[in-house]
């Protein structure tokens, strides 16, 4: 059965009449085609959310009876309703060159990690290594993660769990958030192995990079006296008792702190607030990756506890959500 005959089955069994599709920003262009296909050939009504979708944590509310969310595999943890998860895995593995193209960058003993994408890759990846001499591990999931070996951009567990048995990590993908996590949380070496380019490189720079930015970030932030603090609307995302807890610790430490609530953090929705400094509790790579285009410092919970004075600098942690 193809992809899309199971997913018509399940639209059939579930006697659904309208249908969300919900698309990450790298799928968008199979939105239109697939509405039509499912349309034509189930009979149904289809509605395309046509806000960012961010992973299995962010599940639109749609007006609809059945919601197929694309790209993402769910999080064991989380309660959906009338959500269907049709999580696209990647193509077969053609060809072992951007691993052999790692290869000499590996240490002795690696992990292996990757996204719900590439996760039937690793198997066949774990034997050629082996057969190369590697000794490989591949962590098990938690609450918050479907596969073995799966990373999110805010859960680090495949890899932390098997921290002990490895000297380094490889990871199968195409970008640097996902891994660079990894790097930041863990004081071993990163691989990116690029299946896209069939290159590899490793995270060592983009990670010093990064931490020298974090650092500045605290650094301007230190003199702060009135904070924003954010709260995630999406329901993988949403950490209102940690928001209130870090709301209090202002407190104690003489600082105002205020509470808000956001669906999409975006740098344009935050202008014109009287803040000093923004603390995110939403999805972590908000305060990594767009470090540059907020006009106040925006602080991971971790690094405002560093502002306050609660961590030291040298306890600095990359922040996770966990269940």
């Amino acid at each position: 059965m193809g992809e899309t005959d199971r997913l018509l089955e399940v639209i059939r069994g579930r006697n659904a009449k309208t249908v969300g599709l919900q698309f990450p920003v790298g799928l968008r262009t199979k939105a239109v085609e697939l509405a039509r296909e499912i349309e034509s050939r189930a009979g149904v009504t289809c509605l395309v959310s046509a806000d960012p979708s961010f992973g299995a944590c962010d599940v639109a509310e749609m007006p609809v009876d059945l919601i197929v969310h694309l790209g993402h595999a769910p999080m064991p943890h989380l309660r959906y309703n009338r959500v269907f998860f049709y999580d696209l895995p990647g193509p077969p593995l053609a060809s072992l060159a951007f691993i052999d193209a790692a290869e000499p960058l590996l240490p002795n003993r690696v992990g292996l990690l990757t996204t719900t994408q590439f996760r039937h890759w690793l198997p066949p990846i774990k034997d050629h290594l082996e057969r190369k001499g590697h000794v490989v591990r591949i962590g098990e999931p938690d609450r918050r993660v479907a596969y073995a070996g799966q990373v999110l951009g805010c859960d680090y567990h495949t890899a932390t769990v098997v921290e002990k048995d490895v000297d380094g990590y490889l990871y199968i993908g195409t970008g640097d958030f996902h891994p660079l996590g990894v790097a930041i949380l863990v004081d071993k070496p990163v691989i990116v192995a690029d299946p896209e380019r069939g290159t590899a490189r490793d995270l060592k720079e983009v990670r010093d990079r990064v931490l020298r930015q974090r650092h500045a970030a605290i650094a301007r932030a230190h003199d702060a006296q009135t904070f924003g603090i954010l709260v995630s609307k999406k329901i993988g995302q949403e950490r209102m008792d940690m928001a209130l807890g870090l709301k209090a610790l202002a407190e104690k430490h003489g600082r105002q702190a205020s509470l808000f609530l956001m669906d999409l953090v975006a740098p344009d929705l935050l202008q014109g607030y009287r803040v000093d400094a923004w603390v995110n509790t939403a999805c972590p790579r908000i305060a990594i990756e767009d470090v540059l285009q907020y006009k106040e410092p925006m602080l991971t919970p971790q690094e405002f506890e560093i502002v306050l004075g609660e961590r030291e600098w040298t306890d600095y942690r990359f922040d996770e959500i966990r269940a």
